[in-house]
């Protein structure tokens, strides 16, 4: 079986996902980006991406695929529904880094409550007396208000109750399903449409639902214009979830506090990016969900579901689920 590995990144989940995959006796050969794409994909049944937008065109170039698997849980970049139509399935990691990515939410948070930036970072900043205009503020007794209750959102509710905030969910029902109950993480929960209503009240907002045509431009000018102007937007998800211009107007303007983002709309930004100039806007460069324990359970995972196929099986986190029988 002809397994490839498209990661853009991380030579470190390479070499777990070849050291996951020689304990099961299987091999893979890693795409080599100074050749062209599409020759190295003709003889490809399994295929691990990361971040390479697999469209129309690259799956017709890979005749003899049989599984796209994602080395992460979102899988906006991939044609899931041209994937069915060839019956390929399509694999994503959906717990793997989600306490990771929770963690890394909490540190956005505390860094923007805390006023860590205005603060100063170097050692010399640090010792000198404190500058009088850096007040930071308490989590405690603050409204956090969590879109979307997956896995990852339920880990971040739990770890924000632990610093005495109150909690409010927008997520898509049923609210309890799969044997949790999501109602039991949040102080309130509610649907979409009841997003507005929930903004007016939030300290902080944090986005944690996947792309897509329901979710592109969630936030805008409307919503922004709801929030507080001491609120916060903390964003680890995918940015387009939030319009751009009207994320840089809000935050030029100070109608909201300030914003922390782990994803940017084009990775790596440019150095003239607007928001970059902003000295409310804070960017991570998409590191959430990669820490030593995330990267050795994606590996591990994804090693599982090719072992699954190339014995006839389904795999364990397959996204497309109306090709399984």
């Amino acid at each position: 079986m002809k397994i490839k590995l498209l990661l853009t990144a991380s030579s470190a989940l390479k070499e777990i996902i070849l050291k996951n995959l020689d304990e099961v006796n299987l091999t893979a050969d890693v795409i080599d980006y100074d050749q062209p794409l599409y020759p190295q994909l003709k003889d490809v049944e399994i295929l691990v991406n990361s971040s390479t937008k697999i469209d129309r065109s690259f799956i017709d170039a890979a005749p003899n695929l049989r599984m796209i698997h994602q080395s992460g849980i979102g899988i906006d970049n991939i044609d899931v529904s041209y994937c069915t139509t060839k019956s390929i399935y399509v694999a994503n990691v959906p717990l793997a880094n989600a306490i990771s990515v929770a963690e890394h939410t909490l540190f956005l948070m505390l860094f923007l409550a805390k006023n860590v930036k205005s603060s100063g970072t170097s050692n010399i900043s640090v010792m000198r007396r404190r500058f009088s205009n850096a007040l930071g503020s308490d989590l405690q007794g603050k409204t956090l208000t969590i879109i979307g209750l997956g896995a990852t959102g339920i880990e971040v509710a739990k770890r924000a109750r632990s610093f005495g905030m109150k909690i409010v969910a927008i997520t898509q029902p049923p609210f309890s399903r799969k044997g949790v109950d999501k109602t039991h993480y949040a102080d309130n929960i509610a649907s979409p449409e009841n997003l507005l209503q929930f903004l007016v009240d939030a300290d902080f907002v944090s986005i944690h639902t996947p792309l897509n045509d329901e979710t592109r431009n969630m936030i805008g000018e409307k919503e922004l214009n709801f929030m507080k102007k001491s609120a916060y937007l903390i964003n680890v998800a995918r940015a387009p979830i939030v319009n751009k211009e009207a994320l840089f107007d809000a935050l030029n303007t100070r109608s909201i506090a300030g914003a922390a983002f782990d994803v940017f709309w084009n990775e790596p930004p440019t150095e003239d990016e607007k928001l970059l100039q902003l000295d409310n806007f804070i960017l991570t460069s998409h590191i959430a969900g990669w820490t030593n324990e995330a990267v050795e359970a994606t590996g591990r995972i994804i090693a599982i579901n090719i072992a699954r196929i190339s014995r006839g099986e389904v795999p364990l986190t397959v996204v497309n689920s109306e090709l399984i029988l």
